[in-house]
């Protein structure tokens, strides 16, 4: 998308927003199509007990909305900035599952370490991406 006033920081922001719809909707898609695979790809989750091909599924929609919706963002991340609010609120609710999870002592961190880059590195992408929106004043008020 090419608009005035449209530069280099919105580009950034686009570009995150697209990394993170990108990994959100190729991890979906996986966890739909093959879900036991999908189970045993990821070494922690073997851990969390047997699989359930249809919760796995189930986490695969989630992960797919979240990402068609940061998909949308993208395309004017400054006119649509509630839909990344949107596409991120699932990814950041998960990520901050497993931070309570280590904090509690429900799994060590070690598991954590390893889950971080997938289960953290998405809503950060998003929420770096909103930081520099915000801190730019680029939050508009119209659009979705």
């Amino acid at each position: 998308m090419t608009r005035p006033g449209f530069d280099a920081p919105d580009r950034l922001v686009q570009l995150l927003l697209l990394v993170a719809a990108i990994s959100c909707i190729a991890n979906g898609a996986f966890m739909l199509t093959k879900p036991l695979d999908w189970y045993v790809f990821v070494p922690t989750v073997v851990t969390t007990g047997p699989p359930n091909p249809h919760f796995i599924r189930d986490i695969g929609l989630a992960y797919l909305g979240s990402g068609a919706i940061l998909l949308y963002a993208a395309r004017d991340p400054v006119r649509r900035w509630r839909a990344a609010l949107v596409g991120g609120l699932w990814l950041t609710l998960h990520g901050a599952l497993h931070i309570y999870e280590v904090a509690a002592g429900i799994c060590g961190p070690a598991t954590f370490r390893a889950d971080a880059p997938a289960v953290i590195g998405q809503p950060a992408l998003v929420l770096v991406a909103l930081a520099i929106l915000a801190a730019r004043g680029r939050l508009a008020s119209g659009g979705a």
